[in-house]
């Protein structure tokens, strides 16, 4: 397992340290969630909830924008973004304002229950890249299990409703994402629902289970620290809280560590100061150095996926 899982990730250039600047920023535009997923922590979270106002956001793009445009903006870290829709500023003005400083990669992840017509609508306009649709199962029974607090039936409207809007407006974005997190519980229907999603236009996600840190239980990670290699999103990605605290990583949804905060500095300060630190470690193999939530995580070992095109 550990050879077919590295070699796959060092071929494509995820564990290497991209220099100067992040391959990915995750935005945590605001931190607040609709549902309480079984294989999620978010329901757990010490942090306080909050949304992160419109400077901090413009001058977190406009860094961007001026460092390197094709960088990939995730426009929310641990929250559900489409509770924004009606906000003002909306999740939709936020992307857009992205899109017209120039980046060409701007995507979001959502459980897609509050993606009604004006919202699919709104996402199209923005000009968005891309959508990850959290979904994790191919019937109600299991979705009600993992997803917690959804509607199944109206969610898979909602995704099938997006790809029609899309061909009626003749739009190509956002590309469709609908994901599948393979649990034990889920697990039988890994086919289906590939095949069922592929079928309506949508391509396909499948990725490992992961502990956030070893917040909960994930049986999929068997190798111990002797067999580590250096984390795809601790070298390569920039996770932002609402507050502008860049934390670890995409799993340290309690900011357990700070390396930085780009409310008072740039990214590339943070960049090159508190996260080159923690991926020099990573790259020394000195793990046991690591802050405390990064030394015993195993979530390195999920930090990829498996996509299934509507060709493949």
């Amino acid at each position: 397992m550990k050879n077919k899982i590295y070699e796959a990730q060092l071929q494509q250039g995820r564990l290497t340290d991209t220099g100067y600047f992040p391959k990915v920023v995750l935005i945590d535009t605001i931190s607040y969630c609709n549902l309480k997923c079984s294989m999620c922590v978010h329901r757990e979270m010490q942090r306080k909830k909050g949304i992160m106002h419109w400077g901090l956001f413009t001058k977190i793009i406009d860094e961007i924008a001026k460092t390197d445009k094709d960088v990939r903006v995730w426009m929310v870290f641990f929250g559900e973004a489409l509770l924004l829709k009606r906000r003002n500023p909306s999740i939709f003005e936020m992307i857009a304002y992205a899109k017209r400083k120039g980046l060409t990669d701007v995507v979001l992840n959502s459980n897609a229950n509050l993606l009604d017509a004006t919202a699919a609508q709104g996402l199209i306009n923005s000009g968005l890249d891309a959508i990850y649709i959290g979904l994790d199962a191919f019937t109600p029974e299991t979705y009600k299990q993992v997803r917690v607090g959804g509607n199944y039936e109206e969610t898979v409207q909602n995704i099938i409703h997006l790809i029609k809007l899309k061909k009626e407006m003749n739009a190509s974005k956002p590309a469709v994402f609908v994901q599948f997190v393979e649990m034990d519980i889920n697990q039988a229907e890994k086919e289906d629902f590939t095949a069922f999603w592929n079928k309506h236009g949508a391509q396909v996600k499948i990725r490992p289970k992961i502990s956030w840190a070893g917040s909960i239980e994930a049986s999929n990670l068997i190798l111990g620290n002797d067999e580590r290699w250096p984390c795809y999103w601790a070298m390569q990605t920039m996770s932002i809280t609402d507050t502008g605290k860049v934390v670890t990583c995409a799993v340290d949804l309690d900011a357990r560590h700070i390396a930085g905060d780009v409310s008072k500095s740039t990214l590339s300060a943070v960049w090159n100061s508190g996260l080159k630190e923690l991926r020099r470690l990573h790259l020394e193999k000195k793990f046991e150095k690591l802050p405390e939530n990064c030394r015993y995580c195993r979530d390195w070992q999920s930090a990829r996926a498996d996509y299934y095109s509507v060709n493949s």
